[in-house]
């Protein structure tokens, strides 16, 4: 497995510009220092290692929510020839929960870091619309997280297809993911513009902390959780990530 958090620190990342932020903090992922160690993730270049998953949905029924994912041309208001992950589905449940994650390594075993995250996503999803059970902008929550666990759906012995790991319900975060904002984009209900368009959330400053493994490891997640009663597609096209080993 390819070293995603470096030893030796990046001291330049790509600056990805904010539409929308969550909280009050308005500002950048923090400089480099002695004890923070960053990861960017263009998903144009490559998803290698990254494992998609669905969840809070009867099992079997993966064609009937009409479930979908993977690297994909993004739509053209995106950006020319270039890719992103793409995680589709209709959310029969009223509670579907779509993500994709992967493990990465570099980091110290068994340390606590705080961890911050920047994703930058695609939605045509316009703000201030009503929608069935909920609205499609602001009813679907985009949650970030990491975890020494792989998140997997797991059959909860009823049929249901539920997370291994504590993402919190819908508009709550949990212990191993936090909400950082939601689909909506900025264009208001009713535009006759409905492209997709560019949206980077960032979550708040000491929000969420997760320890690694004995080997150093850590399972970044990225994810939305509706309770949109009809189809989302999301296209997942950036992330950076800043590591802050707790003192």
């Amino acid at each position: 497995m390819p070293k995603l958090f470096p030893k030796t620190l990046l001291l330049i990342l790509p600056v990805l510009s904010l539409l929308t932020a969550c909280g009050s903090d308005n500002d950048d992922l923090p400089d480099v220092d002695p004890n923070t160690k960053m990861l960017y993730i263009d998903f144009n270049d490559s998803v290698t290692g990254w494992k998609p998953g669905f969840a809070d949905y009867p099992a079997g029924q993966e064609t009937f929510y009409e479930l979908a994912s993977g690297q994909e041309t993004l739509p053209a208001s995106l950006g020319s020839n270039r890719k992103g992950f793409k995680l589709s589905g209709n959310n029969h449940s009223d509670d579907l929960y779509m993500f994709v994650t992967k493990q990465v390594d570099g980091l110290e075993p068994n340390t606590r870091y705080d961890f911050r995250f920047k994703v930058t996503f695609g939605t045509n999803a316009q703000k201030n619309c009503i929608g069935v059970g909920g609205a499609p902008g602001e009813s679907v929550w985009i949650k970030v997280g990491a975890t020494n666990t792989e998140p997997k759906a797991v059959n909860d012995g009823a049929g249901h297809l539920l997370m291994n790991i504590d993402k919190g319900q819908q508009g709550a975060g949990g212990t191993d993911a936090i909400l950082v904002g939601d689909f909506a984009n900025n264009r208001e209900c009713g535009d006759a513009n409905t492209s997709y368009m560019k949206k980077s959330l960032i979550s708040d400053k000491g929000a969420f902390s997760a320890t690694t493994d004995n080997k150093g490891n850590v399972w970044i997640l990225l994810s939305t959780d509706s309770g949109f009663e009809a189809t989302t597609t999301i296209y997942f096209m950036e992330l950076e990530v800043a590591a802050t080993k707790k003192i």
